[in-house]
């Protein structure tokens, strides 16, 4: 079974402090080497032989990385499918170089006004969000929303819809998952999203949600595929195994990602992909997403109606 998805983390420096997001606490990761375009550009070439057909560039903020347009380019030229997630605040300086490169263009909204949404940041952006939609929007691009729902903030998620809406741009309900000790959304207010998530221009992945109501992953069933569905790829050029989130192992790629990629260490994490100890209970989308397409079960059929849905707000919003 061939890998769909690969995240691509191109730098894990970043210009927020989100208190759901790990990234910018960890001062080693933020100082690591980060690799240049050609070397990520060859990457992604043995990505196209593995099977991948959808590249998500992140990080951190992954407009801090300087070779973001170079690696999208050749990403679009190799007939991959591309997406960035980006808090906004550098793209009003890279509008013009990344136009027409990015296929699924995610601007982070974390509240429906400057007040809210700056306290999650921490660094003000709100102001910047709405400048990049419009220039976004001026260059033919369909700029779309994605809002991640905490127990904290879920009362606060009927603005945020409303706020799409009037601007008719494409919101995506992202459920927060729990990693390094932060709480992850609870079951009560995932019930409570379930709910509120209906309508135009608004999506939720259901097949997700159900997953995450189901309470994640469970090692005795392991529904987790982090291995086999998705190749993820650090700043530094390595192979992160399981995944990034609860990595065990870091495989140096130079130059050789498929030969690594069918490698006996690549074999024995995809056996234990979903059996780990810290997969109990895990829920992080990042992986999830992929796997639920995978295997024809309770989760299959809400996971991919929700996938088409998304596909026809993003094309109707473009008309």
């Amino acid at each position: 079974m061939k890998p769909i998805l690969c995240n691509y983390y191109l730098t894990c420096r970043c210009n927020a402090q989100c208190g759901f997001c790990s990234v910018w606490r960890e001062p080693e990761a933020s100082a690591r080497q980060e690799a240049s375009p050609a070397i990520v550009c060859r990457n992604l070439g043995d990505l196209k032989l593995l099977g991948v057909r959808i590249v998500d560039f992140t990080g951190g903020e992954p407009l801090l990385y300087e070779g973001l347009p170079e690696t999208l380019a050749h990403a679009k030229r190799l007939g991959l499918r591309t997406t960035v997630t980006t808090n906004g605040i550098r793209y009003p300086d890279r509008d013009r170089e990344l136009a027409g490169l990015i296929d699924i263009l995610q601007f982070s909204l974390n509240g429906a006004d400057r007040d809210s949404h700056d306290r999650i940041t921490v660094t003000p952006s709100f102001d910047r969000v709405m400048e990049s939609v419009e220039l976004a929007r001026s260059l033919d691009d369909r700029p779309t929303f994605i809002h991640t729902v905490t127990d904290k903030n879920i009362g606060h998620v009927p603005d945020v819809i409303a706020l799409a809406r009037r601007m008719e741009v494409l919101l995506f309900l992202n459920p927060c998952f729990s990693y390094f000790g932060n709480p992850g959304l609870s079951r009560e207010s995932a019930l409570k999203l379930g709910r509120m998530a209906h309508g135009r221009g608004v999506v939720l992945d259901r097949g997700f949600l159900r997953f995450l109501i189901d309470g994640g992953n469970r090692i005795s069933s392991p529904r987790c595929l982090a291995v086999t569905s998705t190749v993820v790829i650090s700043p530094d050029d390595q192979l992160l195994l399981p995944c990034y989130h609860h990595r065990t192992k870091a495989l140096p790629i130079g130059g050789r990602l498929f030969a690594r990629r069918n490698s006996p260490e690549v074999r024995e994490a995809r056996e234990r992909e979903g059996r780990y100890p810290f997969c109990e209970g895990c829920a992080i989308n990042c992986y999830l997403r992929a796997s639920l397409f995978r295997r024809l079960d309770r989760y299959f059929l809400p996971s991919v109606l929700s996938a088409g849905r998304y596909m026809w707000e993003l094309y109707r919003q473009g008309k």
